[in-house]
């Protein structure tokens, strides 16, 4: 009886991935966050408090950053470009919630997105296309520079610089 239960699951799950092979990223996290939210509704499983008030306060932060205009900082800061915003929004609409919590975000003055760990000295900086994150431990700095955005890369980056 248990496998009757299961099966409907499974076959759902086995036709979004096939759907995805041939998408563009957009068309796939559009169907990656419904397969979640499917079965997570399907599931007794619920985000923990933290988890939850980490999110709604990054998500309050970029809908306020997304408000500045042209010298936001008295002088002659760019505002976010709607392309940062959109990359964010589709990492924060797929990744655990759990890894948001110790980050926080920041504006930059050149219109990209500094998403900052306040557990460690470490941070990414994600633009229209591309994004980069340093570390400094051990009076050392390290990361990497120019890396091609994708929802899959980014969330890697966090994980990495939120540990």
């Amino acid at each position: 009886m248990e496998s009757v239960r299961v099966y409907p699951d499974a076959v759902e799950t086995r036709l979004y991935w096939k759907l995805l092979k041939d998408l563009n990223d957009g068309v796939k996290v559009q169907l990656f966050v419904k397969l979640k939210e499917s079965l997570l509704s399907k599931s007794n499983e619920s985000v923990d408090t933290d988890s939850h008030a980490a999110y709604y306060t990054i998500l309050d932060k970029l809908k306020t950053y997304q408000g500045y205009t042209k010298g936001w900082d008295g002088e002659d800061a760019c505002p976010l470009t709607a392309k940062v915003t959109e990359n964010f929004r589709q990492v924060l609409s797929i990744i655990d919630k759990h890894l948001l919590q110790g980050l926080t975000i920041y504006p930059e003055t050149n219109g990209t997105l500094l998403i900052d760990s306040t557990k460690r000295e470490a941070g990414i900086s994600l633009g229209d296309e591309k994004f980069s994150y340093y570390e400094i431990a051990n009076d050392k700095v390290t990361g990497e520079n120019g890396i091609p955005f994708s929802v899959e890369a980014l969330t890697n980056a966090i994980k990495h610089i939120n540990r």
